[in-house]
């Protein structure tokens, strides 16, 4: 039979058990669960505590049971389930939850190549910029957008002031010339010289409309294969094979051509020869010669064979 004090006292450790349990299956502290350590470096934890959780790709994986400042950072420990594995080149980042600010450590999956984390490995740490951060750069952009404004301002005024002063010192130059430029849109409006006729004149334009309609119907005729340039254009491969005959022979003929030149200069055959020997220009000039002598010669006898003739028919 236990007594009263043996009772309360196994109530009390029945409460501890049950209580330990509660915290177990609610909060997930790995009590009664095999763990392996991690570690990870942070430039700032900014404001992690011992105990937070620790995710992997968003699932709870376990909590940080410790943390330690180093020389220029923190080294947080990971207690991680080992049902969960790690990725050596996986990156842990603090996070935090928006409504609460709880800061948490987020652990990403990894390259699936990589080897698995070993217990005491390393991860990298990534430290997100933190509000103050974001605060003094939002103040050091305000102040560049101010100072840009303010120099713009200044740039504005100075641009006005030297307007002002361009205009004022040409304001005669400027009165002409717009008092010559009404001048001209009157004469345009009215329809005075050749910029005012091309722009009033209506037949201007009908004489265009109807060169366009013209050159369409010449277009559409042609790609239509009407009429000899159409056909050449788009059918006729008859002509086309003509001319290419034609330009055939013309090639061939002035292949001949220059065969013949070429024997002519080498001096072959009768008109190649004469062409290139000289003995034979020598002996015609020759014969000119003598047939000139002979010309001269008959010239001379000419009349005494006439007188000899006559005087042997009288006699």
């Amino acid at each position: 039979m236990l007594t009263r004090e043996q009772r309360i006292g196994a109530f009390f450790v029945v409460g501890l058990i049950l209580l330990f349990v509660a915290i177990e299956l609610t909060l997930g502290l790995g009590l009664f669960g095999d763990r392996y350590s991690l570690h990870a470096t942070f430039r700032d934890v900014q404001g992690l505590d011992v105990g937070a959780d620790v995710r992997v790709a968003g699932l709870k994986a376990g909590r940080v049971s410790g943390m330690r400042l180093e020389q220029d950072h923190v080294a947080v420990q990971l207690a991680l389930h080992r049902s969960i594995k790690v990725k050596k080149d996986s990156v842990a980042r603090l996070d935090f939850r928006a409504l609460s600010g709880e800061r948490f450590v987020a652990i990403s999956l990894g390259s699936p190549t990589s080897k698995d984390a070993e217990p005491g490995d390393t991860l990298v740490g990534e430290t997100p910029a933190s509000f103050s951060d974001v605060f003094d750069q939002l103040a050091d952009v305000a102040e560049s957008v101010n100072d840009l404004t303010e120099r713009l301002g200044a740039d504005a005024q100075r641009l006005l002031t030297n307007l002002a002063d361009v205009v004022e010192e040409n304001r005669t130059a400027l009165g002409a010339a717009t008092q010559s430029l009404a001048s001209i849109t009157g004469k345009i409006d009215q329809g005075t010289g050749t910029l005012g006729l091309l722009v009033n004149d209506p037949t201007l334009y009908d004489r265009a409309t109807a060169t366009m309609n013209d050159i369409s119907r010449v277009s559409s005729s042609i790609a239509g294969g009407r009429g000899t340039l159409g056909k050449l254009v788009t059918q006729d491969d008859g002509l086309y094979e003509q001319m290419r005959d034609t330009v055939d022979n013309l090639q061939a003929t002035a292949e001949n051509a220059q065969e013949i030149t070429e024997g002519l200069r080498a001096g072959q055959g009768t008109l190649g020869r004469a062409l290139t020997d000289d003995s034979l220009y020598s002996e015609a000039q020759d014969t000119v010669r003598g047939a000139n002598r002979a010309f001269q010669a008959v010239e001379d006898q000419a009349p005494l064979s006439v007188l000899g003739t006559l005087v042997m028919t009288l006699f």
